[in-house]
């Protein structure tokens, strides 16, 4: 398990002087990262065998309406791995150990140059612990908008070259950050449910489709226009 204490920056809050969402996802990336590294299976470890951690889909659920500025601490650890996919467990919490945000995310290991899926190797495998410790109950990451929900109004993004991580394609980040761009401003994130897809590199124009299914429950689908391909579906909850 890694436990590390995030100083906030500025930058990192929104436009109300709270810790923004997509914050999070970057300090639970950082850990996540920093954890793998510990039992040499970090980026700098498995790029030797031209090799990559790929995220496939995570959730992520605030505990806390508001995050002022604060120290953030993150405790973060490697659940299990299986024959392909990897589990992670995450929580935020403050310095006096008040939870702020809990989820979990699922990993597979990416060949870089043939950009395919690898099997697990067995060094890992064998660092899976005999009972698993999970915060969170996994969600239902096929769940899909109702027939004829109402449409809100389209976004479009333009990927760029900043965009892009060490393995060469748009970071997990982005994505929820787009998502929200269509988000209701007088309500209050209370979860998000995000499934990755497809990569997407840098100079590709995207359309962000939102789907009401109801004034708590948003569906967000992420299209690449150059081939009408999911990039990302997330689901985002409101209250």
């Amino acid at each position: 398990m890694l436990e590390k204490t995030f100083e906030v920056r500025y930058d990192e809050l929104d436009s109300h002087g709270h810790i923004s969402p997509v914050s999070f996802l970057r300090y639970f990336q950082e850990g996540a990262a920093l954890d793998a590294q510990s039992f040499q299976f970090g980026w700098e470890n498995i790029q030797q065998n031209r090799l990559g951690w790929v995220l496939t889909h995570m959730q992520i659920e605030f505990l806390q309406s508001k995050t002022e500025r604060q120290p953030v601490k993150i405790r973060t650890w490697h659940a299990f791995s299986e024959k392909i996919l990897s589990r992670r467990e995450f929580e935020f919490l403050t310095l006096d150990n008040t939870p702020i945000a809990r989820g979990a995310s699922w990993w597979l290991l990416m060949d870089v140059d043939k950009r395919r899926i690898t099997k697990n190797p067995p060094e890992l495998l064998a660092l899976n612990p005999a009972e698993p410790s999970f915060l969170v109950q996994e969600e239902n990451f096929k769940r899909t908008a109702p027939e004829n929900a109402p449409l809100l109004p389209e976004v479009y993004i333009t990927t760029r070259k900043e965009d892009l991580d060490l393995n060469g394609h748009v970071n997990n980040t982005h994505y929820a950050a787009w998502a929200l761009e269509s988000a209701p401003e007088e309500k209050t994130l209370k979860k998000l449910v995000i499934n990755f897809k497809n990569e997407c590199l840098a100079g590709e124009t995207l359309t962000v489709k939102t789907t009401l299914e109801n004034e708590d429950i948003l569906h967000h689908s992420i299209i690449k226009q150059s081939n009408e391909k999911e990039s990302a579906r997330i689901l985002s909850y409101w209250a």
